[in-house]
């Protein structure tokens, strides 16, 4: 069985908004719900779970039946951070009898550009318990690094061949979501934003990665709203 848990936890304070940025209306319907579509119409997803902040779960029942999204499980709270909340979603898999071998999928309300080709790989690739599986997309243009040094000057930094820059969504077994998310081991506020893949690296655990196109962006601004807005359009018109 293959399990979504799909994050809305954030309260979106960069976004600039008076209600938390997941909710926010986006090519005329929420922004989760674009988000939701795209992991309701994947076939290989069974069920879905959203995870999401205690005062806005009535609004999210709201949606789910305004705008008939399939393979809902259920709503489970989140927590005051993404890490927190991951935690919520895999205690409760854990403890509502699903077995060790479902597969876990990853993924945050605010990234609605995700290809159902990227869900597919990311679940495919995931072939049993040791392995993570993580998305990347590759990194453009060149980066300068601020020094140590007193003046905080610049140098040129890494070579972006060997860069990646980290997304979602991410798989696993749940019998290894519960040894990253169920210990105290990663509870520090330095973890908080934290992929799994990142995790499971300092577990010296196997991550496998899928790379996707650098549109597959997360809304953070209003910027990035804009940007993905316009890429919303192109996907509905098939360009």
């Amino acid at each position: 069985m293959n399990i979504a848990l799909i994050l809305a936890g954030g309260v979106g304070s960069r976004f600039d908004s008076n209600f938390p940025k997941q909710f926010v209306e986006i090519e005329k319907k929420p922004l989760i719900i674009h988000t939701l579509e795209k992991f309701s119409g994947c076939k290989e997803i069974d069920e879905i779970y959203i995870i999401c902040l205690k005062e806005y779960v009535d609004e999210m029942e709201t949606m789910i039946k305004n705008y008939s999204i399939k393979k809902i499980k259920g709503i489970i709270l989140g927590g005051k951070t993404r890490h927190e909340s991951i935690k919520n979603g895999v205690k409760y898999l854990s403890t509502n009898h699903y077995n060790d071998v479902c597969k876990v999928i990853l993924h945050n309300a605010n990234m609605p550009l995700v290809t159902n080709s990227n869900i597919v790989d990311c679940i495919n690739k995931c072939k049993n318990s040791d392995i993570i599986v993580t998305t990347a997309a590759k990194c453009n243009g060149y980066f300068y690094q601020i020094s140590n040094d007193e003046n905080g000057s610049l140098i040129i930094g890494p070579n972006r061949e060997n860069l990646l820059h980290a997304k979602v969504p991410e798989t696993m077994y749940l019998s290894a979501a519960k040894e990253i998310y169920l210990s105290n081991t990663f509870d520090g506020k330095q973890y908080e934003s934290y992929t799994a893949g990142m995790l499971a690296i300092i577990l010296n655990k196997k991550v496998e990665v899928v790379t996707c196109k650098s549109t597959n962006m997360k809304i953070t601004t209003k910027e990035d709203y804009e940007l993905v807005q316009t890429y919303l359009r192109k996907e509905k018109s098939g360009e």
